[in-house]
């Protein structure tokens, strides 16, 4: 099964874009806030909209992405195909 890109919900945040959008926020500025939950839902929300945003942007611009390759003599230019799960 091919890898998807999967911006991730609020029920399901796991394994998502937005969960490494908050991972690297985490790491840049250290431990977020958890208190209020409000806090951490709205926090969330942003990653997640933030993932959907840059997911919807490359899978229609995918042809933008090119990969250039050589195979023998032969030079290669072929596009990726970019999965997102539902």
């Amino acid at each position: 099964m091919p890898t998807e890109l999967y911006a991730g919900t609020l029920a399901d945040f796991n394994d998502s874009m937005a969960q490494a959008i908050e991972d690297a926020l985490t790491a840049l500025m250290g431990p977020l806030p958890s208190v209020p939950p409000k806090v951490v839902h709205d926090r969330r929300a942003l990653f997640i909209a933030i993932a959907n945003g840059v997911i919807k942007h490359l899978a229609e611009k995918q042809a933008a992405l090119k990969i250039d390759f050589d195979v023998g003599l032969d030079h290669i230019t072929t596009n990726p195909v970019i999965q997102v799960r539902s």
